[in-house]
């Protein structure tokens, strides 16, 4: 990039993490977000491609590298390491992710950011950061810029009132309980955000809600089957994700009169929510009906193991409770010996690596994987057979097919240097949700109950959708007319744009502002 197209201008950025376009659109129409629907008034509303489509883990540091998952490795919070044959919570050791924002203090442009999500803590540098105190997820523990605006944050507006995620099915107090901290944490999150603002000078300032993340993942549904419920708390569920984007929106209007008329606002979300359709919990049976376990008087790869069937004899939700009362290292390690341990390398081919709504799976390929087996010439005829065979299983009770798309990772991910880390096969599926099911059968491989009927084993009734939006207003946006197609990868260098700063060379987006002239 050379020259900008606009004058260096103040630029808002506003993150409304996995915010749902379908729910803010006839919200806006109806009044009841005035305040995104005056930025919308003053510029333009575009559709987001997002890197989502195939790795629902990938927006966010897609977003602030603006590059592409071959090129940062990302994909969830647990990512698979082939030398270890373990899964691995990401650091910046072994996996850097360095956000944009960081790098403007050297182009002096100064920079405030609020709880970006799934960014590594920042070390101390020209900027004002905090980072992990509301996020609804995190790669590591809450910190700041500088070290101690995290405790001032905290003596100024307490402790965020998010909790861990509940992963299990809600009660009716649960759920209504579910939004009032999702609306009291965007209060507080739409608070600091101003204050921040208000007491220091500023070129980019970002601030991000995961709100209405959480909000979307546990209140999408509204049948409560857990527990008696009475009209009003009926009522307050129904109305619970209006409520939060509600409380988001009026956030929006403070940080826009906050930052003043002379600054350029992006509003935006890299993905979005809709019905929870996540198969993965069949997923490793499925695999290993597929590459023959246990059948034909074989021994499966993976044992059954005591403790998987006295966990199954746990109550969902003291699990949850008693996982959440451990450290963040001893959670991961549980989640991982409940989902990859037990496996006998020397006899598994393929295994699913941990994931989230998509299925992902790795070959166990020699050379790369540290005990891999599969020789490098049987490897893309094996995914073809796992992709053929997987898409034989459907629904017990109507016949609609369970898999909607596979990609292979040659196909749907350019070369990069952290492509090792990204599954073999990405497996999709159907948009209905996944609740419904009894059970899911093959004419090939035999049927496969559903662990929850009528409910989904972790308890969200929400998940993922591929697209995003933005909401660009004020400055050059007032005046674009034909916006054209956007993606994650094309918001920081729009940024950029607007603050007259050259994009780096590793950036794979593009200016939205230069395309709509």
């Amino acid at each position: 990039m050379t020259d900008s197209v606009a004058s260096r201008r103040p630029v808002l950025m506003i993150g409304l993490d996995a915010a749902e376009i379908t729910l803010i659109q006839p919200w806006m129409t109806d009044g009841l977000l005035p305040n995104l629907a005056a930025l919308h008034r003053r510029g333009v509303l575009m559709e987001l491609q997002s890197t989502a489509h195939w790795l629902v883990g990938a927006p966010w540091p897609a977003f602030y590298a603006s590059s592409t998952p071959e090129r940062f490795g990302m994909y969830h919070y647990l990512v698979w390491r082939p030398e270890k044959m373990a899964g691995e919570r990401p650091s910046p050791t072994w996996m850097p992710l360095e956000p944009f924002w960081r790098q403007l203090p050297g182009n002096d442009r100064r920079v405030i950011a609020v709880d970006v999500p799934l960014c590594y803590a920042p070390d101390a540098y020209d900027g004002i950061e905090l980072s992990g105190w509301a996020t609804h997820e995190l790669l590591q523990k809450p910190g700041s810029s500088p070290p101690d605006l995290l405790d001032e944050i905290r003596r100024e507006f307490g402790a965020a009132p998010f909790d861990e995620e509940s992963a299990h099915e809600l009660s009716a107090a649960e759920c209504i309980a579910v939004r009032d901290q999702c609306v009291e944490t965007a209060r507080r999150v739409g608070e600091v955000g101003c204050s921040l603002i208000r007491k220091h000078p500023w070129d980019l300032a970002i601030v991000c809600f995961s709100s209405t993340h959480r909000g979307g993942h546990l209140l999408w549904d509204r049948k409560i089957r857990k527990g008696r419920t009475t009209d009003v708390q009926l009522e307050k569920i129904a109305n619970a994700l209006r409520d939060i984007y509600i409380a988001c929106d009026t956030a929006v209007g403070r940080l826009v009169d906050q930052a003043g008329d002379d600054a350029a606002v992006m509003v935006f979300a890299l993905h979005g929510m809709g019905p929870n359709n996540d198969r993965t919990s069949m997923l490793p049976e499925m695999l290993a009906r597929v590459l023959g376990e246990g059948r034909d008087g074989e021994q499966p790869a993976r044992r059954t193991r005591l403790t998987d069937r006295l966990r199954k004899l746990v109550p969902d939700e003291l699990r949850a409770r008693v996982k959440q009362r451990l450290p963040q290292v001893m959670q991961d390690r549980l989640t991982l010996h409940w989902r990859s341990s037990g496996l006998d390398w020397s006899r598994t081919e393929a295994f699913v690596v941990f994931c989230d709504l998509d299925g992902y799976i790795r070959i166990n390929l020699r050379g790369r994987e540290r005990d891999g087996i599969v020789p490098v010439e049987r490897y893309r005829s094996l995914c073809e057979r796992i992709a053929e065979d997987l898409r034989t299983f459907k629904d017990a009770d109507t016949g609609e097919a369970l898999v909607s798309e596979i990609g292979f990772a040659e196909q749907i991910f350019a070369d990069g240097p952290m492509r090792q880390y990204l599954p073999d096969i990405v497996v999709r599926w159907n948009a209905s949700a996944a609740a419904l099911h009894r059970c899911v059968v093959s004419d090939s491989f035999g049927s496969i109950a559903w662990p929850t009927p009528g409910r989904h084993p972790l308890g969200r009734s929400g998940n993922h959708r591929r697209r995003g939006f933005v909401i660009g207003a004020g400055g050059p946006f007032a005046d674009m007319r034909n916006p054209g197609d956007a993606h994650v990868l094309d918001l920081a260098p729009t940024a950029l744009d607007l603050l007259g700063v050259p994009q780096p060379a590793s950036f794979q987006g593009r200016s939205l502002l230069r395309e709509s002239r």
